[in-house]
């Protein structure tokens, strides 16, 4: 048995060097690519992050199955596998000695990553940062890969029965729970890459034991019905169908089979799809749906080349006669030489934002987009992003924590001298002014992206941002903004500063000083809290929190310190923990109680929510195209 069990271990040593690559391969750059001394253990093992996808679980499973195939197709293609039962072992231990030096080989790896994260985790023993190494998720995760590894491993090896026509059947259900997780999402358990994703209880990782002995269970019979097809009838299958294949009828069979399964497949999808659940209602409109046609047409400025919608003629000229004179504000706002021309796309299309922009291109939607006041803002917001990569030579996307306040910001002030939007602005600053008061916020919370994100709402860095740039352009003159971008920029400029020293060191380099700047910007927001009284005045105070369940759905219950306008809006946000990207926040609209016109509804299903604990905030809504009012975010439990 030992003598069998080496003998499987040398003939695996290519998949353990794969495996090591593949699980430890960071070694080879990481060290001399980055500062371990400021890498985080959660840095590095981004595996472990809340609600990280499957994609670890994807490489970790492909690894696997790919162990297993070498386990007998070979010996049987071969004719070895005679030589085995020859032997005089027990055909039983044949079949363990494999399985064991597989999962070796398997298991193996994730002492590799463990071993490989941790050591390159100890050199940052900076206690600000947090996301330290720590034994009990480390070991926790690590029992996971092993369990998952075996599971991965017994589908392999029954898989592989079949040879190639063995991965169809597994593709087939893995369609299918990919289907039913984006229609369905308690059917999510279905599909195994799952299991590895981290959840969160407060600072303790959540082992999801139903969906770990369930997919163990099945994990078994799969290992058990492999041992019964390769102890027993593996060779006349194989023979079979290897028959089958090589005849015209068989080749045909095989080809019709995987066209069919693929067709039923896609039937499956658009049948899901069709009776997936809603969870509000559509409300009938008489405004006609708007689209981009696929034909587009090109326009050339002094500034600009113009792509757009060919459907979209007539909005895109009332847009483009405009734009070199918005070019020209933002160059003169900014102080800057006019550069190069700029690459506008007007087919923009997004649902996550209004426009994105880089060094020399920027994008813009058309479609759906009918006020040409909001359609030059957005323009000229877009322009100035394209500025500040170019004026700050990309040094402020590389110092996001301390410049995305300032990215937004900035652009946002910029945008609105302009190209003026006074209701837009108005209700811009009045949002600023009632939370930066309500929630007695301090610029530290504004200039660290990563303290307004553990507490606040994110897109305050719109307006908040927009009344600090003011608040700089007053305090050290009007061509500040573009000053700090170029300071930014300056050759010997230090790196990897925290966000208040990184301001200190900016400001300085232009002549100001940031404590200068942050009195200015609290007297300014002092006098928009005095000035926006009536607006501010008409936004609630939410108070509440998860008020019970219903079954399958969690009700969410706010309540109105006043009362309000009856076109207001509400909305609760969830997410596993404060370092949760905005990408992975839950929004789920709010109803008012007719019988209580103070109390909002908010029912949630929990298959969104994604841990038994998690945060939540609350927000309140009295502009459809403006910025929301939201509480600060708490945590709350599943009941």
């Amino acid at each position: 048995m030992r003598a069998l069990y080496l003998k499987e271990l040398r003939s695996l040593w290519p998949f353990l060097v794969l495996t090591s690559l593949l699980m430890s391969g960071d070694l080879i750059h990481r060290p001399f690519m980055e500062r371990l001394d400021e890498q985080t253990w959660e840095g590095i093992a981004s595996y472990l992050r809340a609600g990280e996808d499957g994609t670890f679980g994807w490489v970790f499973a492909i690894l696997a199955v790919c162990i297993a195939y070498a386990a007998f197709p070979r010996e049987h293609d071969e004719g070895t596998i005679r030589f085995l039962h020859s032997l005089p072992v027990r055909r039983p231990l044949i079949f363990v000695a494999k399985v064991a030096a597989g999962l070796t080989i398997v298991w193996t790896g994730v002492g590799l990553l463990l071993l490989t994260d941790t050591a390159q985790s100890v050199w940052n023993t900076s206690s600000f940062e947090g996301g330290h190494w720590r034994a009990d998720i480390a070991l926790t995760h690590v029992a996971m890969q092993v369990a998952f590894g075996f599971i991965a491993y017994a589908h392999g090896l029954l898989g592989s029965v079949l040879r190639r026509f063995g991965i169809l059947p597994y593709a087939l259900v893995l369609v299918v729970a990919s289907i039913l997780k984006d229609v369905f999402p308690p059917a999510a358990w279905i599909d195994p890459t799952e299991l590895l994703v981290a959840r969160y209880e407060g600072s303790h990782l959540v082992i999801a034991w139903g969906p770990w002995i369930a997919h163990g269970f099945v994990a078994l019979v799969a290992l058990a019905t492999a041992y019964a097809a390769w102890m027993g009838p593996a060779d006349r299958i194989g023979a079979g169908l290897g028959r089958a294949g090589a005849t015209l009828a068989g080749k045909l069979a095989f080809g019709c089979g995987t066209a069919l399964a693929g067709v039923g497949v896609l039937a499956l999808s658009a049948l899901v799809s069709s009776i997936g659940p809603s969870d509000e209602p559509i409300e009938p409109t008489d405004e006609p749906v708007e689209v981009a046609s696929i034909d587009t047409r090109q326009a050339r400025t002094a500034r600009y080349e113009v792509t757009y919608p060919a459907n979209l003629e007539a909005r895109a000229s009332a847009l483009i006669e405009h734009i070199d004179a918005i070019h020209a504000g933002v160059q003169r706002e900014l102080g800057a030489d006019v550069g190069p021309v700029l690459v506008a796309d007007l087919t923009e299309t997004s649902s996550e934002h209004l426009g994105i922009a880089s060094w020399t291109h920027l994008r813009v939607g058309l479609v759906g987009e009918r006020d040409v006041v909001r359609l030059h803002h957005t323009f000229a917001h877009e322009t100035v992003h394209a500025f500040q990569h170019r004026l700050s030579d990309l040094r402020q996307g590389d110092a996001e924590r301390a410049t995305h306040f300032f990215a937004e910001g900035s652009a946002e002030h910029v945008a609105f001298r302009v190209a003026p939007n006074g209701p837009a602005h108005r209700q811009a600053r009045a949002v600023a002014a009632a939370t930066w008061a309500r929630h007695r916020m301090s610029s530290d919370d504004l200039i660290d992206e990563r303290a307004l994100r553990r507490r606040f709402d994110t897109s305050l860095v719109y307006s908040l941002g927009d009344r600090w740039s003011a608040a700089l352009a007053s305090t050290c003159g009007d061509a500040a903004i573009g000053d700090a971008l170029r300071a930014m920029a300056r050759e010997g400029a230090p790196r990897d500063l925290a966000p208040r020293a990184f301001w200190e060191d900016t400001l300085r380099a232009i002549g100001c000083d940031l404590e200068s700047v942050d009195a200015a910007f609290d007297a300014l927001m002092d006098a928009d809290a005095e000035e926006l009284t009536d607006v501010i005045d008409g936004l609630p105070r939410l108070g509440g929190g998860v008020a019970g369940r219903d079954g399958a759905t969690v009700r969410v219950v706010a309540l109105l310190d006043r009362d309000v306008d009856p076109s207001m809006t509400f909305f609760v946000r969830l997410r596993s923990d404060p370092d949760s990207e905005d990408t992975e926040t839950i929004t789920v609209r709010g109803q008012r109680d007719p019988d209580a016109p103070r109390r909002v509804v908010h029912r949630v299903s929990r298959a969104l929510i994604p841990s038994s604990r998690f945060q939540l905030q609350l927000c309140a809504l009295d502009d459809p195209r403006g910025w929301p009012f939201c509480e600060t975010w708490q945590w709350a439990s599943v009941p």
